[in-house]
């Protein structure tokens, strides 16, 4: 945990005997027939550390603790996993178990009156009535089974269901203050992508002044740092006046990403001055150096973050994760290339390349890590237990789940895209392959977010099917399908986006990923080479042009050349020569999408029974 205080208690949460999360731990349970008290924290969660300085630093807590309870604490982005069967609500978790690993019940933060009290009626319901315990957990463990059946093969998607997407987002956008739902109200890359997404391929005003109204209130509102640039987390209201100050590395790349697509799309220089300053926070904040990886968050300050420029550059800034994830990485590679070329800085690129090189190399010899120590990239690290790392749980612990291995091919497919180095593509060949093996529901379609383990525990022994990363896996699988032609990749696509066509709109508007995915999937994909000297605005320009082409499915590429920049179009097998002006690459894309009719006559239309 990170050590700034939030209290004039000093943070004793460590005596607690807090241990990992594995299959010896509930074996314990068993023999000591003790309930399990599973604290879910986050190095960047406020409210997790007031409960460690407050709650678990009580000593009548400690007490109750040692005597009647087995203790495991997890950090929410080392086993995402973990966290997404077990929360209650919010970070930090409190949740009881029963010794093996069904839910009981729990609460987010508590205070040490209320935690003792709930503890006392824990216990005195575990010695009472333990029967009904178990069978109350095993209702939640099959309901839970039930409901990951329900992903599962379905009609291929058609491009219907990306309209029926764009209504149920449209519905939670609130027009009052921009963004989508009520409080609290966060910033939402996913569903903006689609709204950015749409306004580019249809011209409709409609999703421009979505996305306008959602990017300027966001950017002017306390929930961006206008001093040191990124986002925070969220905002407690609906009009962005209450951030929770925790900046999240994963959320402000994917912010980073949109405000530079909506500064070319929607042409409004502001967003690439937001979109700068947040790759700003990255790499000076963030960054852990080079051969090193990108720390996956910046902890919560309120009163830091309250002071102005000259105030800040006098005091100590917030402490950041001391670990690197390996989805943060790849997600940082790719954001990087796109940036280098989009704002014509190549060191950007060097650095993406860089960490992709560590990442892959990790995963080409089998030692890919979901966690790394920020300070030591070579070794993988897990969750810590009294300050040292559990005997066993170090491999428990650094295993790769589905989100990091997509994501990894994700950026090889983008550092093939923006290099053309056949390395690049070979090992996004490998790496699907290892997705495949490890993830794919060959009964059902899709891909679940953990590996096979006969040793799971609890709610760990159902494999899930979370929306956004399948997503991801079949954008990326459409895209290696273009660039490789081997039809395999697109059928896995199909299977993937048709096992969510029945259960999409349980997700309300966070199904605006499905809706993306399926309009890629939809469309044939324009593939648009920008050649050139990305420094020179020539080069940028003819980039521009071809990030507002309004096909849906664009395959951008660029190379670094020293001759004057061109760009070449082509559906298909069909290419145009190559234009040198972003009007002429507009005519061109136009009339490839609508060739004119052919001359000839079609010989089945004048003998149709021919």
């Amino acid at each position: 945990m990170s050590g700034f205080r939030f209290s004039p208690n000093a943070n004793s949460a460590h005596l607690i005997d807090w241990r990992p999360w594995a299959p010896e731990t509930f074996a314990l349970a068993q023999s000591q027939d003790r309930p399990v008290l599973l604290s879910v924290s986050a190095a960047w969660c406020y409210w997790c550390h007031v409960m460690d300085e407050t709650t678990y630093s009580d000593p009548d807590v400690q007490a109750t603790i040692r005597q009647h309870f087995v203790a495991v604490r997890v950090d929410n982005d080392h086993r995402p996993d973990i966290n997404s069967r077990y929360n209650v609500g919010g970070w930090p978790t409190t949740a009881f178990l029963t010794p093996h690993g069904g839910l009981i019940g729990g609460a987010t933060y508590l205070p040490p009156d209320q935690f003792l009290a709930m503890m006392g009626e824990l216990q005195d319901a575990y010695r009472a009535d333990k029967p009904a315990l178990y069978t109350q957990s095993r209702k939640l463990l099959n309901h839970r089974r039930q409901q990951a059946r329900r992903a599962a093969a379905g009609p291929e998607p058609d491009a219907a269901l990306v309209d029926r997407v764009a209504r149920v987002v449209a519905g939670a956008y609130d027009a009052r203050h921009g963004g989508f739902g009520s409080e609290p109200k966060f910033t939402n890359p996913g569903i903006l992508r689609l709204v950015l997404h749409l306004y580019r391929t249809t011209g409709q005003d409609f999703y421009g002044v979505m996305a306008r109204q959602t990017l300027d209130r966001m950017a002017d509102s306390p929930v961006y740092d206008a001093v040191e640039g990124g986002f925070f987390r969220h905002s407690a209201a609906a009009d962005w006046s209450e951030p929770q100050r925790e900046k999240l590395l994963e959320d402000n790349l994917q912010l980073i990403r949109l405000y530079l697509d909506a500064w070319i799309i929607l042409g409004e220089p502001r967003y690439r001055q937001v979109a700068e300053q947040s790759i700003g926070l990255v790499m000076q904040q963030l960054y852990a150096g080079p051969g090193r990886g990108f720390r996956g968050s910046q902890g919560a300050h309120s009163d830091y973050f309250a002071l102005n420029a000259a105030q800040r550059a006098a005091a100590a800034p917030p402490p950041t994760d001391e670990f690197c994830y390996a989805a943060g990485d790849a997600l940082a590679v790719i954001t990087l290339l796109e940036a280098a070329w989009k704002l014509g800085q190549p060191a950007l690129a060097d650095t993406a390349l860089s960490v992709l090189e560590r990442l892959d190399a990790a995963a080409e010899t089998g030692q890919l890590s979901r966690v790394y120590a920020a300070e030591n990239a070579a070794a993988p690290s897990g969750q810590t237990h009294n300050g040292a790392m559990p005997e066993g749980a170090e491999s428990y612990y650094a295993r790769p789940l589905l989100v990091d291995w997509v994501w990894l091919l994700a950026a090889l497919l983008q550092a093939h895209a923006a290099t053309a180095r056949p390395r690049f593509l070979e090992r996004a060949i490998g790496v699907a392959a290892a997705l495949v093996d490890r993830f794919f529901d060959e009964t059902g379609g899709g891909f679940f977010d953990i590996e096979a383990d006969e040793q799971a525990v609890g709610h760990l022994q159902i494999r899930e099917k979370p929306l956004p990363e399948n997503m991801t896996v079949a954008q990326a699988l459409l895209r290696l399908h273009q660039m490789t032609r081997n039809a395999d990749y697109r059928q896995l696509a199909v299977a993937t986006l048709s096992a969510f066509s029945g259960v999409w709109r349980e997700q309300g508007e966070f199904a605006a990923e499905f809706g993306l995915a399926v309009d890629l999937f939809s469309s044939p994909p324009l593939e648009i080479t920008v050649e050139g000297d990305p420094a020179q605005a020539d080069c940028r320009e003819l980039l521009y042009a071809a990030l507002r082409l309004n096909n849906p499915n664009l395959e951008i590429r660029t190379s670094e050349s020293a001759a004057a920049a061109v760009a070449h179009i082509c559906l298909d097998t069909l290419c145009l020569p190559p234009v040198s002006r972003p009007e002429a690459l507009a005519e061109a894309a136009a009339s490839i999408d609508n060739p004119p009719e052919s001359p000839f006559q079609d010989i089945l239309r004048v003998f149709p029974g021919g």
